[in-house]
């Protein structure tokens, strides 16, 4: 027997898909996917909600509906199960179905108001003014992992600047320690040059290792006044904005 509330989605890449979801999973095990006429997207916190995701999936629809995923990272393997460039989903009011190449499934979601989203007025952080901007691409970040190994007693990241250079701005610096402790070990590590001075940022290095970073480089932005660190990133039709607090020294 048919779901008289079936809708199509028609997905022009499975594999973007499952990248968008990927992304959700690393923050949170459900997540409500919201989807309209021109995009899917999400917003998902972790346990201690010192980092949010805003999540967006450029893919338009003809209907409008609230999908309220229990396990993320279960609907991603099902996912990969589909070799097709091209696939349609069928949105039902209470699962996910497809069939096709082979594959069939059906995925059954949680009733609307069982999961809640964050309480975050993502419209407020898009108006905020930053006082810096700089990129960080996948290999500073890699070096900074690897320095994590040898700083393993913190898991405190921070951001600010040094040694302002004739010409050339302030030296921005990252570093991995704990100043409320003493004899920490600490590694740091120039990531580049900015023209604003920034006092020591300290955010929590464990939500770094959750980023997705799917197209190789962020674009981190600082608000100094609410403690707030921002890492966008955008891969084609999927946009990622992870929303970091900041710590106490």
């Amino acid at each position: 027997m048919s779901d008289q509330n079936a809708n199509q989605l028609k997905l022009k890449s499975p594999i973007d898909f499952v990248a968008y979801l990927d992304s959700l999973s690393k923050i949170s095990e459900s997540s409500i996917v919201t989807v309209d006429r021109e995009k899917m997207s999400s917003l998902v916190a972790s346990t201690d909600n010192t980092l949010i995701l805003c999540a967006e999936y450029k893919v338009p629809s003809s209907f409008y509906s609230t999908l309220n995923i229990p396990d993320v990272k279960k609907l991603t393997r099902v996912l990969d199960t589909i070799s097709d460039e091209e696939i349609d989903l069928i949105i039902n009011s209470n699962n996910i179905a497809y069939k096709g190449n082979g594959v069939k499934f059906k995925y059954h979601l949680f009733d609307d108001g069982f999961l809640t989203k964050p309480g975050l007025n993502i419209e407020k952080i898009n108006a905020f003014q930053y006082d810096m901007s700089f990129k960080v691409d996948k290999n500073i970040l890699n070096q900074v992992f690897k320095g994590s190994v040898f700083a393993s007693e913190t898991n405190k990241l921070y951001f600010y600047t040094e040694e302002k250079r004739e010409g050339e701005g302030f030296r921005l610096m990252a570093e991995l320690t704990d100043r409320a402790r003493h004899n920490t070990d600490n590694f740091t590590l120039c990531i580049g040059q900015v023209k604003e001075e920034l006092a020591p940022i300290p955010i929590n290095f464990d939500n770094v290792r959750l980023l997705n970073n799917i197209s190789g480089e962020f674009t981190v932005s600082i608000n100094k006044e609410y403690g707030v660190v921002v890492f966008d990133q955008e891969a084609g039709d999927i946009k990622l904005k992870y929303i970091v607090s900041s710590l106490t020294q």
